[in-house]
């Protein structure tokens, strides 16, 4: 599952800095979110760039991405939560077997949404808190591993990565101009390169709010359609649904994101 495949970028350095990139208009999200890295990045050296005006995701990432002073860029949305203790060790194992790194994502795109193959091709786990129930949902794809390698297509909630491989590709500022399909093309372009894509199940990230699929959601997926349709294959129309399991307590929640069997792998499996 972890095939090993030449990296087309620099070998990897552990001494490096960590440019972390937020695009929030919410001083209360910033603030949790740039308390959360201040924690889990506190070891090594970091930035965190904010842009607070963003036209859309993708042209705010790419001016994010032209401020940031990091050898490793780590985009996120600015409602997300580490609760990976030793997250930060995490990160640097596996960014030493991977280009570019996720938390969700699919070995098999079929269209704009990047789980619409389903079994056995969408892999990762996110938690997401209930506000009507008050549990936390662990939405699981799949996590036979703590890294699976060979992904086509990563979620954009937290994409971390060499800087080579941003500045070479850019966001699509062009084309998707809201918030929806700057992730999936850009990974899907980055996979299409040749570039190590991996989906990371150990990190412990929490998403405090659901992904939209809006009135806009519909007009991007065709943008991104008649961008990628030469390569792209026939959607096999596979109706699927993700794997929930609810806790009451925050304390629950690694010891269900951690299956016993993981222990046998080490940090990452080899």
């Amino acid at each position: 599952m972890d095939r090993e495949a030449p990296s087309l970028v620099a070998p990897f350095v552990k001494l490096f800095m960590i440019s972390v990139i937020i695009c929030s208009r919410d001083d209360a999200r910033y603030q949790a979110v740039s308390a959360c890295y201040q924690r889990v990045l506190a070891s090594t050296p970091f930035e965190i760039v904010r842009i607070s005006d963003a036209s859309s995701l993708a042209e705010g990432y790419n001016r994010g991405m032209e401020r940031a002073r990091g050898d490793i860029l780590l985009f996120c949305h600015d409602d997300i939560e580490v609760i990976e203790p030793d997250f930060h060790q995490r990160l640097v194992g596996h960014l030493e077997h991977a280009d570019l790194i996720g938390v969700a994502g699919t070995a098999r795109l079929v269209s704009g949404r990047w789980d619409e193959a389903g079994p056995p091709y969408s892999y990762g786990q996110v938690v997401h808190p209930n506000p009507r129930s008050g549990w936390l949902e662990v939405a699981i794809w799949s996590a036979p591993l703590r890294r699976i390698s060979g992904m086509q297509a990563l979620d954009g909630l937290f994409l971390c990565g060499r800087r080579a491989i941003f500045t070479a590709l850019k966001f699509d500022q062009e084309t998707f101009c809201g918030f929806h399909l700057y992730d999936i093309d850009l990974t899907y372009r980055a996979f299409l390169a040749g570039y190590r894509l991996a989906v990371c199940c150990d990190l412990g990230i929490i998403h405090h709010s659901p992904g939209k699929y809006d009135q806009q959601w519909p007009a991007d997926a065709q943008l991104f359609h008649n961008k990628h349709r030469a390569t792209l294959p026939a959607n096999p129309q596979r109706p699927n649904q993700v794997s929930v399991i609810a806790v009451r307590q925050r304390e629950e929640l690694l010891e269900v994101m951690r299956p016993p069997h993981w222990d046998t792998f080490g940090p990452a499996e080899k």
